[in-house]
């Protein structure tokens, strides 16, 4: 870089949201402490959203980096979690939400922060998110959802073309990622963002309690000129969340991308999406229940769509 030492290096100041997890973040900060970008300038903010485990007192024993824990009293959700912690920061540094089950590699903030110097006017910066296998997972950007994206899902061609390397009509190809792409959003789980274009954005929207907050702050920074961008270089594995149920994960999930579809579409295009969801549900609950006698967890995932089908039918927005 041809910035000096100390500009290339900025303070990061890493966001994460807990809620029974604190082993896993325990992961994290060891990776933090074996990477290459120097432990004085990062700051860690955690927000404990009334996790049921150790993991409070887990957090409480952290030590050698700069560290704030929060604890919410109950649980807040990502996004409003994310808007706690960002209050408590004092430093004016770039912005960095990490989800808990990231991997960073000992480069993966070096390599970031170099993306975040030579697109500065990007506002917002993510890296390449990979499997288990150190493959990349298609999911480290998402393209503006859709009817078409909701379509594709609701009739299984995502399904029917995933063995072909079809990652999805709302997501990016593997190789398009290599390059390096503007997106229009990037994951929240690799999430850096400058700290003024946060504040003027207002934070996420707090509505989104899990899923979709960072697709919508996104949305909100490109319509300020913002042009979120993967950095090919900075890569982490992704494991995917584990603290959820089937169940709450498809009402988290769907909830959220009705939501936004509610907040950013007009009335017409969003009783669509209600109308495609619902013939999406109704086909896997169909499905299910013929494969329920082959195989005892297509009973289980049967029932959570029952219950999830039960549930949706009763939201307001």
């Amino acid at each position: 870089m041809s910035t000096a030492e100390g500009e290339a290096r900025p303070a990061i100041n890493i966001v994460i949201v807990c809620f029974n997890c604190g082993r896993d973040i325990l992961d994290l900060v060891s990776d933090l402490r074996h990477g290459d970008y120097p432990l004085e300038k990062l700051s860690l903010t955690i927000v404990d959203n009334a996790s049921a485990d150790d993991s409070v007192e887990l957090l409480r024993g952290i030590d050698g980096i700069e560290r704030i824990l929060i604890e919410s009293g109950r649980n807040l959700g990502f996004g409003a979690g994310c808007n706690l912690a960002v209050r408590h920061i004092a430093g004016d540094g770039p912005i960095l939400f990490l989800n808990p089950d990231v991997r960073l590699r000992r480069d993966s903030l070096t390599e970031l922060i170099r993306g975040y110097h030579e697109h500065p006017l990007s506002g917002i910066w993510g890296g390449l998110t990979l499997d288990e296998d150190n493959r990349p997972d298609g999911k480290s950007a998402w393209r503006e959802p859709s009817l078409s994206g909701l379509a594709a899902w609701s009739f299984f061609f995502d399904a029917a073309l995933r063995p072909f390397g079809f990652t999805g009509v709302e997501a990016y190809s593997r190789r398009a990622l290599l390059q390096g792409p503007r997106v229009d959003a990037v994951s929240g789980c690799f999430f850096l963002i400058d700290s003024d274009l946060f504040h003027r954005l207002g934070g996420f929207d707090e509505r989104f309690f899990l899923y979709s907050e960072e697709i919508d702050l996104c949305r909100r920074a490109r319509l300020l000129g913002a042009q979120p961008r993967i950095i090919p270089a900075a890569r982490v594995i992704h494991s995917g969340s584990v603290t959820l149920t089937s169940e709450a994960k498809l009402r988290h999930l769907y909830y959220s991308k009705l939501l936004y579809f509610r907040k950013h579409w007009s009335p017409l295009p969003f009783r669509i999406a209600r109308i495609l969801l619902n013939a999406g549900t109704l086909l896997r609950l169909s499905a299910l229940s013929l494969l329920a006698p082959l195989r005892r967890d297509f009973n289980h995932r049967r029932k959570a769509w029952w219950n999830f089908f039960k549930q949706q039918l009763s939201w307001k927005f």
